[in-house]
């Protein structure tokens, strides 16, 4: 039996060329887990530089290649529409092919994702893992195909019954020890020609979180209890992806890494004792850091720290439920940098009490921290969290984009809320070239300041 595991394509549907090279960490921990039970591929099309004008039926012909027995998509709420997309496009070729969807945006919202793609079969909410190994199992014993008669005894499914009404199994309680998953399967690619080293350069090391942002669809997943890797378990996976894919850099996506302080310098210990200072980037909370972790991470390479920042307005940080203090925030910036890493941060605007002088503040908050890169994005409610039950489910455009006003929360008009992010984001965009041009060697930076068509404008 092969089980075929697909990243939904964005770029690669552009025709242009451009890539991403970042592994879905989802699919391949799912992949790991079933891997004793069957051929396991990986078509994970926006790493491939796609020029052509037909993407869709490049995929249907790679896909109809593979002649997989089952299909496993994963997707966020910004790439469901794609998913969707190409199970429709994959059933008018294939129509016994079994497809099951797992992922975020199925776990927030399962009934939707039933609702939303006609042409996929089942629904896993939750953790993918051991769902699939239990799907897989009836399969095997059914003989393939659509038709499960036991589907009601997978922990976590959801699907259509005869009569097209959405029916769901018990839910699948969360993993608990997450050193007894194997490590993500980084193998079986079916485009393996154009991928670097940085694509394995991808970790995670717990799973959820204790925090109830009103943005974040995690507590929406019954996670907020969080499950942590043993350091030694996280340092295995460091040491196994230096040998093996020889990466020049690491990133962990963890939310918060440095949640759990006394595993974060265990972890950085066992780094440093074992050779593996690595470059890496984290993602946290600027109420989670302080010099000890600082001095750690930096002795085990800490190269750039994103701190999720939100708002420059007090008020608003506590109504996101991040009520970090702004001096909290310029303190932890301040020692980052003065440990000479890297630091950004990210922000939001257009809350719904929001006025316009409100995300002027967060602009000027932003582009006073100093800050070496500041993203800005707009408040975009997403199924599952709190700020989508605040905003009554609004409709969400085909193609998410958190980098522009697509949903106005905001009492302001759609033209004035348009006008506010625009300048705001103007302003933040002058900020990142400043610091763009000041970290420049200075004969580039000059001969960039007076290039022709800049002293033209």
């Amino acid at each position: 039996m092969k089980l075929l595991l697909i990243d939904p394509p964005e770029l690669f549907l552009r025709g242009q060329g451009h890539t991403r090279q970042v592994q879905p960490l989802g699919l391949a921990h799912v992949g790991a887990a079933v891997a004793d039970l069957v051929e396991v591929r990986f078509l994970l099309p926006d790493t491939r530089p796609f020029t052509g004008t037909d993407p869709w039926a490049e995929l249907v012909t790679t896909v109809a290649a593979e002649a997989p027995d089952l299909i496993g998509f994963t997707a966020v709420t910004a790439t469901f529409p794609s998913a969707a997309r190409f199970a429709a496009e994959l059933r008018r070729e294939m129509p016994d092919l079994p497809i099951v969807l797992g992922g975020v945006h199925a776990s927030t919202d399962p009934r939707g994702a039933l609702l939303g793609a006609p042409d996929i079969d089942w629904v896993i909410r939750g953790e993918g893992e051991f769902a699939m190994r239990d799907l897989v199992v009836a399969l095997q014993e059914a003989g393939g195909g659509r038709q499960l008669a036991c589907k009601a005894e997978i922990a976590g499914l959801w699907w259509r019954d005869e009569r097209g009404e959405i029916k769901q199994a018990p839910p699948r309680l969360p993993t608990s020890d997450l050193d007894q998953l194997p490590l993500p399967l980084r193998e079986g690619l079916v485009w393996p020609d154009h991928i670097e080293p940085t694509f394995y350069q991808a970790m995670v090391t717990l799973r959820g979180c204790p925090y109830k942002c009103i943005y974040c669809a995690v507590p929406g997943l019954d996670e907020r209890k969080t499950r942590y890797r043993s350091p030694t378990h996280v340092v295995d996976e460091i040491a196994h992806l230096k040998q093996r894919f020889n990466i020049p850099y690491l990133f962990f996506h963890d939310s918060v890494f440095t949640l759990h302080k006394k595993r974060t310098l265990a972890i950085c210990k066992q780094m440093i004792e074992r050779g593996l200072q690595v470059p890496f980037c984290i993602q946290t909370r600027a109420d989670r850091l302080d010099e000890e972790l600082l001095d750690a991470l930096v002795a085990a390479g800490l190269h750039q720290v994103f701190f999720g920042i939100e708002s420059g307005d007090a008020g608003s940080l506590r109504k996101i439920r991040k009520a970090t203090p702004l001096a909290t925030i310029r303190r932890a910036v301040a020692l980052t940098r003065q440990a000479n890493v890297r630091t950004s941060g990210f922000f939001m605007v257009g809350w719904p009490w929001e006025d316009r002088a409100l995300m002027d503040q967060t602009a000027e908050f932003a582009t006073s921290l100093d800050l070496d890169a500041v993203s800005l994005f707009s408040a975009t409610p997403l199924p599952g969290t709190e700020l989508w039950d605040l905003a009554n489910g609004p409709s969400l455009p085909e193609s998410i984009d958190f980098r522009r006003p697509q949903v106005n929360l905001t009492q302001l008009s759609d033209e004035a809320y348009g006008v506010a992010f625009a300048g705001v984001k103007a302003r933040i965009d002058a900020y990142n070239q400043e610091r763009m041009l000041a970290n420049l060697p200075e004969d580039v930076r000059l001969a960039w300041m007076n290039l022709p068509e800049k002293s033209a404008r």
